[in-house]
């Protein structure tokens, strides 16, 4: 990669980074990795879905089971640090595959 192309690739990743949306979910993204409880509640809902698969397999699952499983889950997912944290996840997701189309689309102006 030639100089004048890196130094505008570094630019638009500083411009990126810098977006409010961009810092907003930065912020998030930390306090979660930050918060010992929701992490710990990931990890049990990751481990107990597979679990919850196997034994749905072997049709050893029991409605107790899952049910608390679903309730625990259901809990993570509607706790507002996280339903905050995927709200701004998608608008990041969003906002990248605008700023891809732009690139793409200027890239195809340029090579016509």
């Amino acid at each position: 990669m030639n100089q004048i192309t890196k130094n505008k690739a570094d630019s638009l990743n500083q411009l990126i980074l810098n977006n409010p949306l961009i810092q907003e979910f930065k912020k998030y993204e930390k306090t979660l990795r930050e918060h010992p409880e929701l992490l710990s509640l990931e990890d049990e809902i990751k481990q107990e879905s597979q679990i919850i698969l196997k034994k749905k397999a072997l049709g050893e699952l029991t409605d107790e089971e899952l049910k608390a499983y679903q309730d625990k889950k259901e809990y993570f997912e509607n706790h507002p640090l996280i339903v905050n944290y995927l709200n701004l996840k998608s608008e990041v997701n969003d906002y990248l595959i605008q700023v891809e189309t732009i690139i793409n689309e200027e890239l195809l102006k340029a090579i016509d």
